[in-house]
C-alpha cells in the first residue's frame, strides 16, 4: 500500500471546515484572558501561599493560552477586529505583540525558506541538540528585559534616530528561534497598524515603571515571572510538537514540511495544556494552514481514518510531546550537516 499522501486527496477532505467561526474565538479569547488577569490579580492579593501559587500558576496556562491566538492570527488575517482585541487583552499587556511576529512566520511557510538558514522559526540542531535546547530556555529569562528595553526604550530612540529603527529593531526582539537573526521588513501594508501597536506596547512598558513605583515592584518582577513561564511553555511545545529541525540548503514544499512535522495526537492534560488553540496539529497545519483551530481536530481525525494506514500522516504523529522530543533527539543525531553552497 503507497504511504505516500496525496496532497490533493488531503485538501479535499478537509475543504469544507476552512471558515473560521468568529464566536468561538472571541468566545475562547475573553474566557481565557479574562480568567487569567483575574488569577494574575488574585496571587497578588494576600493569603494563602499555596492559593497564591495555584493562582499563578492558573494565570500562566490561561495567558498562555490566549496569547497563542497569535498564530491564529496570522492565519486569519481578514479577522481585524479579533486582532485589536487580541491586542488589548494580550499581546500589549505582555509585550508580545503581532509585529513581533508577523515578519518571521511569513518566511517559515514560504517552500522557498522553510528550513534553511533563511527560516528565523527554524534552527541547525544536528550534533548540538542538548545545546540548543539549553540556549532557548536560558534565553526565556532575558525575555522580560528585553522587551522591555525594546519598547520602552528603543521605539521612542527610532522615532528620531533612523538607524534604530533600520538595523538594531530588526536584530533585537522578534518572535524567532533562532539567534542571532535578522527579520525581514514588515510589509507595507501592516505597517501603519504595527506603528499604533508598537507605541501602545512603549506606552504600557513605561506604565509598568509607574506600577513598580507607585504599587509597588513585586507586580512588576511578577509580571516578568508570567512572561518568563509562558515562553518557557512555549520552549516545550516547539521541541515536543512542531519540527524536528535538520536545517536543509534548500527549501520544502508542503509534503517535505509535512515529514519535517509533528502531531501530538493525544487529548492528554498535558498535551492540551501546552498545544492550545490547535497546536497539537503542527504537521496538519503545513499541510491545510488556512484551518482555523477549532476545525483542527475533526479535520485531523477525518485524515487518520480515511488516509491509508500507516501513511506518511500517520507516521509524523505522536502520542505525546516526550515522544515528539524523543523523536527530535533521533533525527538531529541521525542526519548529516546541510551542504554548504557556493
Amino acid at each position: 500500500m503507497d504511504k505516500q499522501v496525496d496532497m490533493r486527496r488531503v485538501q479535499e477532505l478537509v475543504a469544507d471546515l476552512r471558515d473560521p467561526r468568529p464566536g468561538i474565538f472571541y468566545g475562547d479569547l475573553l474566557l481565557s484572558a479574562g480568567l487569567g488577569w483575574a488569577c494574575f490579580a488574585g496571587a497578588m492579593q494576600p493569603g494563602p501561599a499555596w492559593v497564591r501559587g495555584l493562582a499563578f500558576v492558573a494565570a500562566v496556562l490561561l495567558l498562555y493560552r490566549s496569547l497563542a491566538f497569535i498564530h491564529e492570527i496570522f492565519h486569519q488575517q481578514g479577522m481585524n477586529g479579533f486582532r485589536r482585541t487580541w491586542h488589548a487583552l494580550s499581546g500589549v499587556p505582555l509585550l508580545i505583540p503581532f509585529l513581533l511576529y508577523l515578519p518571521i512566520h511569513q518566511g517559515h511557510h514560504n517552500k522557498q525558506v522553510y528550513g534553511t538558514a533563511g527560516d528565523g522559526e527554524y534552527d541547525q540542531f544536528h550534533g548540538r541538540a542538548g545545546a540548543a535546547i539549553a540556549k532557548l530556555f536560558v534565553l526565556n529569562f532575558a525575555l522580560p528585559l528585553a522587551l522591555w528595553v525594546r519598547f520602552a526604550l528603543l521605539t521612542p530612540l527610532a522615532a528620531v534616530l533612523p538607524p534604530i529603527r533600520e538595523k538594531m529593531i530588526p536584530e533585537f526582539v522578534h518572535m524567532a528561534l533562532r539567534m542571532p537573526f535578522r527579520a525581514p521588513a514588515i510589509k507595507e501594508s501592516a505597517r501603519a497598524e504595527a506603528m499604533r501597536i508598537e507605541w501602545w506596547c512603549c506606552a504600557w512598558a513605561w506604565a509598568l515603571v509607574a506600577v513598580g513605583v507607585f504599587a509597588g515592584w513585586s507586580w512588576v518582577m511578577a509580571w516578568a515571572a508570567l512572561v518568563i513561564a509562558i515562553a518557557t511553555l512555549n520552549t516545550i511545545r516547539a521541541l515536543g510538537g512542531t519540527h524536528l529541525y535538520v536545517e536543509a540548503a534548500e527549501g520544502r514544499d508542503a509534503r517535505g514540511q509535512l515529514l519535517d512535522s509533528l502531531n501530538v495526537d493525544s487529548n492528554g492534560l498535558v498535551a492540551v495544556l501546552l498545544c492550545p488553540v490547535g497546536l497539537r496539529f503542527h504537521a496538519l497545519h503545513h499541510v491545510a494552514p488556512y484551518l482555523p483551530y477549532h476545525a483542527m481536530p475533526t479535520a485531523h481525525r477525518r485524515l487518520m481514518a480515511q488516509l491509508p494506514a500507516g501513511s506518511e500522516y500517520h507516521q509524523v504523529t505522536v502520542k505525546s510531546l516526550g515522544e515528539g522530543i524523543a523523536r527530535l533527539r533521533e533525527a538531529t543525531r541521525a542526519v548529516s550537516p546541510p551542504a554548504e553552497t557556493a
